[in-house]
């Protein structure tokens, strides 16, 4: 039931972070099937995914985790994750839109690409400082994400 009712950029960042079968298994046990009622199971769910009576969705990754009952690594791990949700939520639309109007144009998907990585991932660049070996990293994380949002933009679009 959750699986497919994320907000959907909180969902590409949980499949960026390879997180998304460990968040629905992390929710269902500590929040979902601690209720026997079904009824009860659906509106925690409901819960769970920011919706509340009569008000506008709010969903909040942070309240999806138990936090007190996490050891060190998975504290560390979901916060993490965390941090991907959240410039997954505030950011990705915004390059979202630059995508799409820049496509509208007609731009060519290399050229699009470049004007992106400028605009949005330029304080990831390689510095003159950088080994040859970072430089390649930071080049393929770069190539990566934004290869991952243009993927996660077309299947939006379609």
């Amino acid at each position: 039931m959750l699986r497919d009712r994320l907000p959907r950029y909180v969902s590409d960042a949980l499949k960026w972070c390879k997180a998304k079968e460990a968040w629905l298994d992390h929710v269902y046990k500590n929040f979902i099937w601690l209720y026997k009622d079904n009824k009860e199971r659906l509106a925690q769910t409901r819960l769970v995914l920011g919706y509340k009576e009569n008000l506008p969705r709010e969903f909040k990754f942070e309240d999806t985790i138990d936090w007190q009952n996490l050891d060190n690594a998975e504290t560390k791990r979901w916060k993490e994750v965390q941090q991907w949700v959240s410039w997954f939520t505030t950011t990705v639309p915004c390059i979202e839109d630059d995508y799409n109007s820049y496509k509208k144009k007609g731009q060519d998907l290399l050229v699009i690409k470049q004007t992106l990585m400028i605009k949005w991932f330029s304080w990831l660049f390689p510095t003159k400082e950088d080994t040859a070996k970072i430089i390649e990293k930071k080049n393929k994380d770069i190539n990566a994400i934004l290869d991952y949002l243009i993927d996660c933009f077309e299947n939006h679009n379609k």
